[in-house]
């Protein structure tokens, strides 16, 4: 509620909306502040967006009576940054297409004069008095008031908020809201209530008890294409008996074939259908199935929001490993559903796992994995060992510290899983590291925007060339939701990061080296870090989208190291997965898989890295 109203407040002191033909669109409207000192020739404006930053234009529009010259500069502290001058019809417009978007802008004039300060296809805000003795008029008092209103509506639900938190004993070090936390789609309460058959299309009329709900239109090729019946779709293997270009461009019907029935499913009777010989051929979809349908766009496939996460430093994984939690036997793993089952809805929450009592013999590994999944084969082989070695292919082969990141950041797909077994760690050293990147990121995203900013939109180069393998990629160092802006995928690799390219006008390599500083920074903290020294018949598990890691220095000389490792690919990881969610949402409808819900989760995550900063 809070955050709703603070979004009205700032959406009346200000909206910021992208040019038209954006990538974007989804992203607008970004709503901020803007503050301004009076002046009579220099009028700093600054602009606070809301995340993400996306490219906005700025255009001033001058009245007849300031004189020019009048020029608008971006201030961002470099002595090279462009002005924009007032153009005879009395604009001046900064546009989106410059490489770097300021938040704040510098506005000189020659006498004291009043803006109006407007957008692509909307008013920013104005107008703005920078002479003392021009008054605003009685809608703009108006309005002002209305907004110190809202303001103080804002600071008392925070109060009221820090006060609830308060008397829970704060917020915790991981958050995991609950599946039953969420809103869920039903799978009995129609939604339509009635059909009509046009050119193309059957358009589904609301039910009157469906407040919510309206006009749904699909396409007959789609709704024929779609058949769920045993003809369509084989009972056994699931797969469809037909293409869809066997079928016609618009499957004949007519209106007295086309209803809605009593229990909210659609019945379609096609004609002359040649998957059946050009007799009748009769689809139906449940009310669940066109439910999930309006909230998801795909009726045979369920899609599954994903559980939200639980991100962790260095005492709040600790914490996790006392209570019992983040480890499970093998035997276990292997022959316990419910024990496996739980240990991996733990794994998707924390992307980090561990199992005791592993068989000391080279295939366990295999095992493991497969309790997930088939196994992802790469150059290196189904398993690989690591080994300390002469003339090593890979820095992991060697006895040196290797710093965190992130494996096979060049390959694609990128393993989601990497599981390492211990078979001997008997030399002095060696103690894994692990680091939550998803956790530093939102770190960095609240202490530096455009720090944060930089790595979400900055291409970085991997690669590796050596024994006949020549693989290569560009990755983001951050991955962000394009809808919240929350990061949920992490690429760091410093031992295979590759050269940018060498003609770099705007010194993207600057940029982006500073900003990567402060985000391993983050990584390599101290209490960012989970440290453990392995022993023989452990195994880990970690989501290498997420879960960084690496190893200090070890002595070869005092003993050996022995570590068993495969991958998994996102594809079987994703599969097991939605198996969860299944299994945890059982009797119970589909989940909404929202923007409003991944929103909801980003915020309470971003509130709990927040809050453990302090």
């Amino acid at each position: 509620m809070a955050l709703a109203i603070l979004s009205e407040v700032e959406t009346l002191m200000t909206e910021v909306r992208p040019p038209p033909g954006t990538s974007n669109p989804r992203a607008r409207p970004q709503c901020g502040s803007i503050s301004y000192n009076i002046h009579p020739r220099h009028v700093p404006i600054h602009l606070k967006p809301f995340f993400p930053p996306i490219p906005y234009a700025l255009t001033m529009t001058l009245p007849a009576r300031i004189s020019l010259p009048v020029a608008l500069r971006p201030a961002r502290g470099a002595l090279t940054t462009p002005r924009v001058c007032a153009t005879p019809s009395r604009t001046l417009t900064f546009p989106a297409a410059q490489p770097h978007f300021a938040r704040r802008f510098h506005v000189s004039t020659n006498t004291k004069q009043r803006l109006r300060l407007t957008g692509n296809q909307s008013q920013l805000t104005g107008p703005y008095n920078t002479s003392p003795s021009l008054k605003a008029t009685e809608n703009e008092t108006a309005l002002r008031k209305e907004v110190e209103d809202l303001k103080e509506l804002v600071a008392k639900l925070q109060e009221e908020r820090e006060q609830l938190v308060a008397t829970k004993g704060g917020i915790p070090n991981t958050i995991e809201p609950t599946l039953g936390e969420r809103e869920y789609i039903s799978q009995d309460a129609p939604l339509f209530s009635d059909a009509k058959l046009d050119a193309q299309w059957v358009k589904l009329i609301p039910a009157p008890e469906a407040e919510d709900a309206k006009l749904m239109i699909l396409s007959r090729l789609w709704l024929r294409d779609s058949c769920n019946c045993p003809k369509c779709l084989d009972p056994d293997s699931g797969q469809k008996t037909f293409s869809t270009t066997d079928l016609p461009e618009v499957p004949a019907t007519s209106r007295d074939n086309v209803r809605v029935r009593s229990d909210g499913s659609l019945e379609i009777i096609w004609e002359n259908d040649p998957i059946s010989n050009g007799e009748s051929h009769r689809t139906v979809l449940s009310a669940g199935k066109l439910n999930l349908l309006y909230h998801n766009n795909n009726p045979r496939i369920q899609l599954q929001p994903p559980i939200p996460r639980t991100l962790w430093d260095n005492a709040s994984y600790a914490d996790l490993v006392r209570s019992g939690a983040c480890h499970i036997d093998y035997n276990d793993w292997r022959n316990n559903d419910e024990a496996f089952w739980t240990a991996f809805e733990q794994f998707t929450k924390t992307g980090l796992i561990f199992l005791k009592n592993v068989p000391q013999e080279e295939h366990s590994v295999i095992n493991i994995a497969n309790r997930i999944g088939p196994l992802q084969y790469t150059f290196y082989g189904w398993t690989w060992d690591v080994k300390s070695k002469p003339r090593a292919e890979n820095v992991a082969y060697t006895n040196v510290f290797l710093g965190l990141h992130q494996d096979l950041m060049y390959h694609d797909p990128i393993p989601r899983l990497q599981l390492l077994h211990c078979l001997a760690n008997s030399c002095e050293g060696g103690e894994s590291l692990f680091s939550d990147g998803v956790h530093a990121a939102l770190q960095l995203l609240n202490t530096d925007p455009e720090a944060y900013d930089i790595l979400t939109k900055t291409d970085v180069h991997f690669g590796y060339d050596k024994g006949g393998h020549h693989y290569y990629a560009t990755r983001k160092t951050i991955e962000a939701d394009p809808n919240t802006g929350a990061p949920f995928i992490t690429h760091w690799a410093p031992p295979f990061q590759t050269s940018f390219p060498a003609k770099d006008k705007n010194n993207r390599l600057r940029r982006w080296r500073d900003a990567a500083e402060k985000f391993q920074r983050l990584l390599e903290k101290e209490e960012n870090m989970y440290e453990v020294k392995m022993k023989p018949g452990e195994c880990v598990i970690f989501d290498n989208s997420r879960v960084l890691h690496g190893r200090r220095e070890f002595e070869t000389s005092t003993g050996s190291r022995w570590l068993k490792g495969t991958y998994i690919t996102p594809q079987v990881y994703r599969a097991k997965e939605t198996e969860l969610v299944r299994r945890l949402n059982k009797g119970k409808p589909w989940p909404v898989d929202s923007t409003e819900e991944r929103g909801r989760i980003w915020q309470l995550e971003r509130d709990m890295v927040k809050q453990r900063k302090k």
